[in-house]
């Protein structure tokens, strides 16, 4: 029998799945890793260091699964988007990846923004934003000219580690798609953009599918990693892709909700079709032939996380805080977050955004506070699942993963905030798996991905309900929430963050 593989390159950290054809995991693997953060708005990491735990990863997910590194026959990936990482001609990086988190990039993306000017609804389908690939290195030859005059290579950041796998140099359409130098209608590089930008033209990576094979483990990567030089190698895709694939979302009318660092709703369309006031995304699917539209926010598991470490120093697991917030009252008894701690991305493009608690009385005690947090992801949730509505694209059935997948108290915050029943798959690791599925895809192993999915993808068939009691005050709330962010907006600006 032969096994497949799944690695997701994450903002905190790098996951590799073993798993055989029908879905069975054999092994899962992790490495962790730091953002950088050197000033204010800057978010980077070293591409190294993503190499090194992959590796380590890699090495201790084959020792795990048992299997002889010959029996493993394609390698996939899912990776964070949007971000930047640049290499010389002599294919050494000329510094740290700039990754989606950045915001220094803020006055690029205005820039961008009016250089596009029709571009943005014949091609791109979507307003760039600051830490998207083309802003950032508009940034750099704007305030680093000597890095940019360097750059020979761009790439994503799973590219980078498929490179050090296999020595070769290219992306996927998923992914390309988020970088805003892209025409998702098209599916190529938008070399119209890329010129008004003034940037180099022959920089950019060959573009393929995501089931695409792009070579074979080289040999010094099966050194390092202990991986078989018969193992093929396929594209991937950004992880938001990945996880539609690994939570089965390959066709019209189902809809994901994922909470890891960031968080996303997204439904899969069988044509471009895009919101023409840019408040969501639309992306290249990892299914041939499909698009996706997304709400993608900067905000997401990672709220709870500051909250968690930089507010309470709160040593106790994620699952502690779920069951602390379930012993408040939907709603937090008033007390409402605003949870742009990043600046926000969907469905408002805000990068001089933050973070809000509203409301606060004296009666309000830490489990307020956990509760409000979570409460506030899925309000702004909710506001992106409007715009879906709005545009007439159906949300049947809602499929929710990440870390908030995991959470009782989680699930029904989505279920009661977004009206529907919440349904989760059997799989911990979407994205990992989604990964693996298109390396299966490319080894021959499923037709194609929508025969993929339905081997190995299976849901649970016993949904979190929606709570009416719950669904009526949250009605009430989302209201105040939007208001409020309307009404604040226009302070953001003069705020000092230096």
């Amino acid at each position: 029998m032969g096994y497949l593989a799944g690695i997701d390159l994450g903002t905190s950290s790098v996951k590799v799945l073993i798993m055989d054809s029908r879905g069975n995991s054999l092994a899962v693997a992790h490495r962790g890793y730091e953002v950088m953060t050197p000033k204010m708005s800057y978010a980077e990491q070293d591409p190294e260091i993503w190499w090194k735990c992959t590796a380590e990863a890699v090495r201790e997910a084959l020792a795990g699964s048992g299997i002889d590194p010959e029996e493993l026959l394609g390698i996939g990936f899912s990776g964070q988007m949007h971000g930047l990482v640049a290499m010389d001609k002599e294919r050494k990086l000329v510094g740290p990846a700039i990754i989606w988190m950045d915001q220094r990039s803020a006055k690029e993306a205005a820039a961008i923004r009016e250089l596009a000017g029709e571009l943005t609804d014949t091609e791109l389908l979507n307003q760039p934003g600051a830490g998207m690939m083309i802003c950032s290195l508009l940034w750099l030859k704007n305030h680093q000219p000597e890095i940019y005059d360097r750059i020979h290579y761009v790439m994503l950041p799973k590219d980078y580690i498929r490179y050090r796998l296999t020595g070769e140099i290219g992306t996927d359409e998923a992914d390309a798609s988020a970088t805003l130098a892209f025409s998702v209608r098209n599916r190529c590089w938008c070399r119209e953009l890329i010129r008004r930008a003034g940037l180099k033209e022959d920089i950019w990576p060959a573009v393929n599918g995501s089931a695409e094979i792009a070579g074979c483990v080289s040999s010094r990567a099966a050194g390092e990693t202990g991986l078989s030089e018969n193992t093929k190698v396929v594209y991937g895709a950004g992880d938001s892709a990945a996880q539609l694939i690994g939570n089965g979302v390959t066709e019209e009318g189902i809809m994901a909700c994922n909470i890891g660092t960031a968080s996303q709703i997204a439904v899969a369309v069988n044509q471009p079709v895009y919101d023409r006031k840019m408040r969501l995304q639309t992306w290249c699917h990892g299914a041939a032939g499909r698009w996706y539209v997304q709400g993608g926010a900067l905000n997401g598991g990672s709220t709870l996380s500051w909250l968690k470490k930089k507010v309470l120093k709160d040593e106790r697991p994620y699952g502690e805080l779920d069951k602390e917030a379930g012993l408040v009252p939907a709603g937090a008894e008033g007390l409402l977050f605003i949870p742009y701690l990043a600046g926000e991305r969907t469905p408002v493009m805000d990068p001089y955004a933050k973070g809000i608690y509203f409301g606060m009385g004296m009666k309000h005690e830490r489990a307020h506070m956990i509760r409000a947090t979570m409460e506030g992801v899925i309000f702004n949730l909710k506001e992106s699942a409007r715009v879906l509505d709005e545009m007439g694209i159906a949300r049947n059935r809602m499929i929710s993963s990440g870390g908030a997948a995991k959470g009782v108290t989680w699930k029904q915050i989505q279920a009661d905030i977004m009206e529907m029943p919440v349904y989760t798959t059997k799989t911990e690791e979407e994205a990992c798996q989604g990964a693996a599925l298109m390396a299966g895809v490319g080894c021959g192993v499923y037709k194609d991905m929508k025969e993929a999915c339905a081997a190995v993808v299976k849901i649970n068939e016993d949904p979190v309900e929606p709570i009416m009691e719950h669904v009526k005050r949250y009605r009430e709330q989302q209201e105040i929430f939007r208001e409020l962010y309307q009404r604040v907006k226009d302070l953001y600006p003069r705020l000092r963050t230096e």
